[in-house]
């Protein structure tokens, strides 16, 4: 018997979904540099010809400044070690952690490019299902059956329940849209969209079939887990409230797009105006000489009959919106250059040391918070994985902050250089305050350099003397 009510279907969308999709579409549009949704941003305009639409659409190269960004942060976050106590099969498995090659520095690279794009994403622990041909511990050990980390895109995760234990929301049913190649004849395949609904110890998979009668539901799949919870990690390194968190970068998506469509006008304009219209004045003098005015033809071979007072020439603009125009996508560059990371190259001009400080405090302030989030997300995957091996701790990882902070200027290099020339501080000091301030390369061995400068230094002082 088909559902009666779309919100019986595990296909519904929540509230709080459905309310950020249209953002979702236009950060995913982003993401894909407008591929096949320039129409989309770029809209036919009044009485405007399908040929000029089309022309325009193609002569348009949308300029992604919101990819590089995101991908500038999530390099920033995937600099981590795992600490000292996480579990020992986290460590054998790190170089394979989700079962596709992926080691877990570059899983996490992608997880954080994903919740920085779209505000957070899930993380889900999987663990094989019982093979019943394992009767003993060296047949599991031989078939590799082990836990494994699943990335789930935003738009996949549909709807939820929650509840509270002890005041911390708590999930009690989720459900996860998946989809699969299947084959189609003897070498083609489609998409098939399944529907996978978890709630502690348990998930079943669904179908929608399209019937006569409307939409019928077909359990796919149907099993149990070890845990008595679900085993999917809301994932955000900019927000903390379960499912809630907003895209950090949906300003730069917007002014991105309205870069494309200011680039598209000013080149329509640049086109144009390349193109000066020829103008013959006196040739018609009332509306019923149009009917007898031959077409123009301009070209080396061709002869124009200008009457006695006439005049032919050719109509150019005086260019004034050009400039305007250029002007007004400059600043719109600038606004976008203001929330990446370009001041840490300077960007497309030398910054002074003050401009530097105050457009990293605020980034590097930010950078900080999402590594600690980070931390705290990871720390609650290790767990799960744990209780699926029995082991005793999960542990975490420990972001290297190093990357996130401010680089030193040169005047604070100076005063650093001062204090050790008046023996307020030693040497090496020096050198661990220049490394941590970017001055110095991270590989820099300091202590190797101490060492031979302890030696040198007796030779110099005979060499003076």
């Amino acid at each position: 018997m088909p559902p009666t009510n779309s919100n019986n279907l595990p296909s519904t969308l929540s509230l709080a979904a459905a309310a950020y999709s249209s953002n979702l579409l236009l950060l995913l549009d982003c993401w894909n540099d407008l591929e096949g949704r320039e129409r989309a941003y770029l809209p036919k305009e009044t009485k405007e010809p399908p040929q000029a639409w089309s022309d325009r659409i193609r002569r348009t190269t949308f300029d992604n400044r919101f990819e590089p960004a995101i991908k500038d942060y999530a390099g920033l976050l995937s600099v981590f070690s795992l600490n000292d106590d996480v579990a020992q099969s986290i460590i054998d498995n790190q170089n394979n952690i989700d079962q596709m090659g992926n080691d877990l520095w570059t899983f996490f690279h992608e997880a954080d490019q994903y919740c920085l794009r779209d505000g957070w994403c899930g993380v889900m622990v999987e663990y094989p299902p019982v093979d019943p041909n394992i009767n003993s511990q060296a047949d599991l050990l031989e078939s590799d059956r082990r836990p494994y980390l699943v990335l789930v895109d935003r738009r996949d995760i549909l709807n939820w329940r929650t509840t509270k234990i002890n005041g911390k929301p708590q999930l009690t049913r989720v459900t996860i849209r998946e989809t699969r190649l299947e084959p189609d004849g003897d070498y083609g395949e489609k998409e098939a969209i399944y529907y996978r609904v978890l709630i502690p110890g348990e998930y079943f998979v669904y179908q929608i079939l399209e019937t006569q009668g409307g939409q019928q539901l077909i359990e796919a799949d149907h099993g149990f887990t070890s845990l008595n919870e679900i085993p999917l990690v809301y994932y955000s390194v900019t927000g903390s409230g379960l499912f809630s968190a907003k895209a950090p970068f949906l300003n730069l998506a917007k002014l991105n797009i309205e870069h494309f469509q200011k680039r598209s006008q000013l080149n329509e304009v640049l086109r144009k105006c390349n193109l000066p219209v020829p103008v013959r004045k006196g040739l018609i003098n009332q509306v019923e000489d149009l009917k007898k005015v031959p077409p123009l033809v301009i070209g080396p071979n061709s002869v124009l009959d200008i009457p006695k007072d006439g005049d032919f020439f050719f109509a150019e603009p005086t260019g004034v919106a050009i400039a305007a125009s250029k002007d007004d996508i400059k600043d719109l560059e600038a606004s976008m250059d203001r929330m990446t990371l370009d001041f840490l190259t300077s960007g497309e001009h030398q910054k002074t040391a003050t401009e530097v400080v105050l457009d990293s405090t605020k980034t590097s302030a930010n950078l900080k918070g999402v590594a600690r989030r980070k931390e705290s997300a990871m720390q609650q995957i290790f767990e799960l994985w744990i209780t699926y091996t029995g082991e005793i701790e999960g542990g975490g990882i420990t972001q290297d902050e190093s990357l996130l902070s401010i680089p030193l200027t040169s005047e604070q290099v100076d005063k650093l250089e001062n204090l050790q020339a008046q023996g307020l501080i030693s040497h090496r000091t020096l050198l661990l305050l220049l490394q941590a301030g970017k001055v110095l390369p991270r590989q820099f061995d300091i202590d190797a350099e101490v060492a031979m400068t302890q030696q040198v230094q007796p030779k110099d002082e005979v060499l003076s003397q």
